[in-house]
């Protein structure tokens, strides 16, 4: 991914900042196969959403969700994570 910095990750349980200031989302993990309702998740350029998905809970079939960004996503302002319901676990590919 030249030219788009070190991709690091960062795990979330719950609404967070991963990164101030702009930066890029190349891909994102999510992990709902603990909950008892059904998740949404948001990916935001601080507080302007950029990708979404609801993941249903206690899913067994579908074990993880994992999406990769071609191009990466571009933020220009921050790079934040909204969680709503159920016990979620993400980690994004930033840089």
């Amino acid at each position: 991914m030249a030219g788009y910095g070190y991709v690091t990750s960062s795990v979330s349980t719950a609404d967070a900042v991963l990164k101030t200031g702009a930066g890029f989302i190349h891909w994102i993990t999510i992990s709902n196969i603990h909950a008892t309702e059904a998740s949404a998740i948001e990916l935001e350029d601080t507080g302007t959403d950029v990708w979404g998905i609801t993941v249903e809970a206690l899913d067994q079939n579908i074990g993880i969700v994992h999406a990769v960004f071609d191009p990466p996503i571009r933020c220009t302002t921050g790079i934040s994570v909204d969680i709503t319901n159920g016990t979620i676990k993400a980690t994004v590919g930033i840089s």
